[in-house]
């Protein structure tokens, strides 16, 4: 009976670890899909508007950096991050709310997985 327990366990412990990889590959895909809807905010051309571009980008890098140990501080630290330009904002916040709305369905749904095991 123990031994069939201990072989449920791991069953159980087996099923979730694989779970937890398709959702994390799920989660990334869907993030991927919406950045690729968002247009790029500049022309080539216009050198100020890819500056603009560049440090929001090199912002989000930073808080990536400084945040290495939590995902939401560093989520936190580039939603503060912002542009004088308004095209390139616009832009960031999309791809903001592309990352932010996966965050919260992925909380969700392993919140239901962790819910579903305990029960």
């Amino acid at each position: 009976m123990r031994f069939f327990a201990i072989a449920l366990l791991a069953l159980i412990a087996i099923a979730s670890v694989s779970a937890q990889s398709q959702a994390d590959i799920d989660k990334l895909k869907s993030i991927a899909e919406c950045m690729q809807k968002i247009k790029e905010p500049c022309q080539t051309s216009d050198k100020d508007c890819q500056a603009e571009q560049e440090k929001l980008e090199d912002c989000q890098d930073k808080c990536k950096k400084d945040n290495s140990n939590s995902m939401s501080d560093a989520f936190s630290c580039a939603k503060k991050c912002s542009s004088t330009n308004k095209d390139v904002q616009a832009w960031y916040d999309a791809q903001i709310a592309c990352v932010s709305s996966s965050i919260i369905s992925f909380a969700f749904a392993a919140l239901i997985s962790a819910f579903a095991l305990l029960f």
